[in-house]
């Protein structure tokens, strides 16, 4: 089994939420401060766990 680069992945993943953010915004609907304070660091603590779990050496 291939390991991942765990370094590479949380980062893609960070900028393609980054991406869709600004997507949405541009075409959705607009961003309101409050959710992106509530958004953004559970998002963050997502990609982090994920990270954390796949830099396991098992």
């Amino acid at each position: 089994m291939s390991r991942f680069d765990v370094v590479a992945l949380v980062t893609g993943v960070c900028f393609a939420c980054l991406a869709l953010a600004v997507l949405g915004d541009a075409l959705v609907a607009p961003l309101t401060w409050g959710l992106v304070k509530v958004v953004v660091p559970l998002v963050l603590v997502v990609v982090g766990v994920v990270g954390l779990a796949l830099s396991r050496r098992s």
